[in-house]
């Protein structure tokens, strides 16, 4: 991230779109942000978002299948207090040694409507990272958001999904979001990643339902969030059901052991939603009542 111009400390005293306390008054008109992605290997995809924290602003990584965001330790961020210490762990199973640190006046730039902020936010800051700084899904806890990655826009409190379902919550604290789908004639859930490039779906699955996939002879290159590398085959699957009459054919996936992710997802959940599946579809994640959020999806258009 680079030091803002002089005027940002001035913008962010300004910032209106504050997410609101839970039954508290009318919900912020609607905020548009920009999505900038960068194209990678077999269709893949990563998607970044301008932030501002304090006087900072730069390009974060958006990574729903993150729960909380990560920024590398630099000198702009080296004396935020620290609140706790944690491991910030990775598909491979790798834990690195990070800690949790309070952020002040951090938003999310928006090209239409109020910057999208929060006041004080707590982010992890590890001592190193190849995946970059992420922005994860727990900063928009509270809000509702509309991905529509093929036109490049994100909205936060965008117009309702008209046929809302239930998201699956996901991980050790249920702070993650998956979706029921089928693959082929099998339910499954799969969990909704916007930081992964590609599809994935884990080894033990594809073992069991060789049928549902084919093979491809190219080897796949794989690194979790941290920059480990992860041992991957490429397949694609032959259908992706996502309901409602939303069907994804031949679709590309890196196929590993999930190991710890498998630990973390439960048995239930051998499947990652990465770019490559996005970005055919408009997405709504409802994240304003916790304890039961919801998506709708349409075919982007």
């Amino acid at each position: 991230m680079r030091r803002a111009k002089a005027a940002t400390k001035a913008v962010i005293a300004c910032i209106a779109a504050l997410f609101p306390a839970a039954g508290r008054g009318a919900e912020p008109a609607p905020s548009v942000a920009a999505l900038t992605v960068q194209d990678t290997a077999g269709g893949g995809g990563r998607i970044y978002v301008s932030m501002r924290f304090g006087a900072v602003m730069g390009p974060m990584r958006l990574d729903t299948g993150a729960s909380t965001s990560r920024l590398t330790l630099a000198p702009w961020n080296r004396d935020w207090p620290v609140t706790a210490r944690s491991a910030s762990l990775g598909a491979s199973g790798a834990a690195a040694s990070c800690e949790d640190v309070e952020a002040k006046n951090v938003a999310l730039v928006a090209t239409q409507g109020n910057a999208v902020a929060r006041g004080r936010y707590e982010v992890t800051r590890c001592a190193a990272s190849d995946g970059g700084d992420l922005l994860g899904l727990d900063f928009f806890k509270g809000a509702r958001l509309t991905l529509d990655i093929a036109h490049r826009q994100m909205t936060v409190f965008g117009e309702p999904a008209k046929h809302p379902k239930p998201l699956r919550r996901l991980g050790p604290d249920q702070s993650l979001a998956g979706i029921d789908v089928k693959l082929g004639g099998a339910p499954v859930v799969g969990l909704f990643d916007t930081g992964a490039e590609l599809c994935a779906i884990d080894r033990t699955f594809v073992q069991k339902h060789k049928k549902l996939f084919t093979a491809v002879k190219e080897k796949g290159a794989a690194r979790d969030a941290g920059g480990k590398d992860i041992a991957a085959q490429k397949v694609t699957i032959r259908k992706l059901d996502l309901g409602d009459g939303l069907v994804l054919k031949d679709v590309l996936a890196l196929s590993y052991d999930f190991g710890a992710l498998r630990a973390a997802l439960g048995k239930d959940a051998p499947l990652v939603l990465g770019y490559n599946a996005l970005t055919k579809v408009r997405w709504s994640l409802d994240l304003t009542k916790p304890e039961t959020p919801t998506f709708g999806a349409e075919a982007a258009q």
